[in-house]
């Protein structure tokens, strides 16, 4: 989803200029729609690879279509979860969320080019919190 905004962005960019070059109409158009067609097929794709869950007991990440990498951690070991949304990623209402746990060894997950991800964070924090008070 996030690519969106570059996308549409540089598809602008381009028609503006093209236009301004006095470059024929058939051939503006056509570039426009092939950075459209590019930018519409690579969000698909991301979207298809990019898998999240969230359990009452874990937190998964899960990406790949061919070869499929999956990182999980256990509620309890949740630290710090971090919200990252430029200027155009709340303009569109998307962003991005670092979850930090505890002996993690692969790192930290990441849920990339999130919709609402105000709304995810506060999923992911309440359920932090119910698994910390039900181990207590």
């Amino acid at each position: 989803m996030a690519i969106l905004v570059p996308g549409a962005l540089l598809a602008a960019l381009v028609l503006v200029v093209a236009l301004w070059a006095g470059l024929a109409t058939d051939i503006t158009l056509i570039l426009v729609a092939i950075l459209v067609v590019v930018t519409l097929g690579w969000t698909l794709l991301e979207t298809i690879r990019w898998k999240y869950t969230i359990t009452n007991r874990r937190v998964f990440v899960r990406h790949g279509l061919v070869s499929v990498n999956e990182q999980t951690a256990r509620l309890e070991r949740v630290q710090d979860i971090t919200l990252h949304q430029t200027l155009f990623d709340r303009m569109f209402g998307v962003g991005r969320l670092r979850i930090d746990t505890a002996g993690s060894e692969g790192g930290a997950l990441e849920f990339k080019a999130l919709v609402a991800p105000t709304h995810v964070r506060e999923v992911l924090d309440a359920a932090v919190r119910q698994e910390q008070q039900a181990a207590v």
